[in-house]
């Protein structure tokens, strides 16, 4: 299905972040149900049949909270729906979420576009909320989502145990994020 421009809510070089839409039920369900992507995200492989999954993806997709936001995300060279992210568990009162994001498809890891997506993600958020903090909880074991977190900007900020699991927490504020993209523009003119 070819993505609206409506839809699109950023793009960079090697992804764009739209709105979901009903028909990314089919691949949400498969990543949701793959061992090693739940293993990765600390999480329960689905239980629910496709036709479950979807009766609640449906309700889900009409139903707007405003503590959280999902994208997908696409590749640009061939607008392959390639993962998921997202911003979850807003607390409004202190200006501050939760990211996460989701590759599904193994032939974009490493790559560069889960960065670009969590970079375009902390983009979006920065500059039409007034949220200030956005972090979130890696496994620790999982090096290297912590080093592509760390090169989109994150810093680690302490431990945190969740039931069996072990977590670093890393978090990005709103001023180290714009005083990064400016050195980061400035370094290209330059």
């Amino acid at each position: 299905m070819v993505t609206s421009p409506a839809d699109v809510v950023a793009e960079g070089k090697l992804v764009l972040l739209r709105r979901k839409r009903l028909d990314d039920a089919r691949l949400d369900w498969i990543w949701r149900t793959d061992v090693e992507l739940a293993e990765l995200d600390a999480a329960t492989v689905s239980p629910l049949t496709y036709e479950q999954y979807r009766n609640q993806y449906a309700w889900q997709l009409r139903s707007t909270p405003v503590y959280r936001s999902t994208f997908a995300v696409e590749a640009l060279d061939d607008q392959r729906h390639i993962g998921n992210v997202m911003y979850y568990n807003t607390d409004f009162q202190r200006r501050e979420t939760e990211l996460g994001i989701l590759l599904g498809d193994r032939t974009c890891w490493n790559g560069g576009y889960g960065r670009e997506a969590v970079g375009l993600l902390l983009d979006h958020i920065f500059t039409n909320t007034s949220l200030t903090r956005v972090y979130l909880h890696t496994l620790d074991w999982n090096v290297r989502a912590q080093r592509a977190f760390a090169a989109a900007g994150f810093r680690d900020c302490g431990r945190v145990r969740r039931g069996p699991h072990r977590f670093h927490q890393m978090h990005v504020l709103r001023e180290w994020f714009w005083e990064r993209d400016y050195q980061q523009r400035r370094a290209r003119a330059g």
